[in-house]
């Protein structure tokens, strides 16, 4: 049986939900404004970088507070500093968007390493990275945490760092929306971050086990112990804080990671970027 709060998500807050992921991804800036979606999941460096630009974009629920990524390098690094990635060749995804490379660069800098004196790789996607490391190419790739863990464990790479730990929280992924769908009079948005919230609050209340048939359902692929047990370190390790609500101090250190590698030019207003309303129409129906 699913969890309470999803059938209280259909039955109470007239919820019927689909998603789907489109190629190229950027498809879903057309879906939005055009009305075919109502909302995009996914890295809030989007809206950012688009506002004053290109498109009006509000995030309105946070979904994910860490970076699910790890390094893995070809020899160990004992005592993994920061600084250790100067004169290093470092490859990170760009294909699905710009915040791994954008990323791992402020979290050095913060960490004391001078990034001019890394060298980043981000012009390919993470499957021919992956396949050119395998080969030898590069000193260090940036990838998902569970698949470095697997390619450690095949004795294909040593695990550095835990960027889900180590690199500390931000707004990581977000659901954002045009202004006319936050404007609706349903209130569509803040019915959605009602539900967001009830689910996430389940969540952290149970454990790996619990989601067992979802995991199995939408990922069928991932071998379900290893799902269950993903589930319980994210939880650990704060992938999914008390609330849904965008924190402003999170997303003020994100904007300055994307100020340093120079796609938006100051931090901007947390008003401006981020559409409160959902939020306190959750937490005044929850009692938060």
């Amino acid at each position: 049986m699913d969890p309470a709060p999803f059938h209280y998500a259909k039955e109470k807050l007239g919820l019927k939900v689909t998603s789907y992921v489109p190629k190229p991804w950027t498809t879903v800036l057309t879906d939005i404004d055009s009305g075919q979606a109502e909302a995009v999941v996914g890295g809030i460096w989007c809206p950012l970088i688009y506002k004053h630009r290109a498109a009006d974009y509000y995030a309105f629920a946070k979904v994910a507070s860490r970076c699910p990524l790890a390094l893995l390098s070809h020899q160990p690094m004992e005592n993994f500093q920061w600084k250790d990635l100067e004169g290093k060749k470092v490859l990170t995804s760009g294909g699905n968007g710009a915040s791994p490379g954008l990323f791992l660069a402020g979290v050095a800098a913060e960490g004391g390493a001078d990034v001019s004196k890394i060298h980043f790789i981000h012009d390919f996607t993470i499957a021919m990275l992956q396949e050119l490391f395998e080969g030898g190419f590069g000193d260090i790739i940036m990838m998902k945490a569970d698949l470095a863990a697997q390619m450690e464990a095949k004795g294909k790479g040593f695990v550095v760092s835990d960027l889900t730990i180590t690199g500390g929280p931000v707004p990581w992924s977000v659901y954002y929306a045009t202004p006319e769908t936050l404007a609706r009079e349903d209130n569509l948005c803040g019915r959605f971050t009602q539900g967001l919230q009830m689910a996430q609050t389940w969540l952290r209340e149970h454990d790996g086990y619990d989601c067992r048939q979802i995991l199995a359902r939408n990922w069928p692929k991932v071998e379900l112990d290893k799902a269950m047990a993903l589930v319980n370190e994210y939880c650990q390790q704060g992938m999914w804080p008390e609330t849904v609500r965008i924190q402003e101090e999170e997303l003020n250190r994100w904007q300055k990671f994307l100020v340093e590698g120079h796609v938006i030019d100051g931090v901007i207003p947390y008003e401006e970027i981020v559409d409160p309303r959902p939020f306190r129409y959750a937490a005044e129906k929850l009692g938060l």
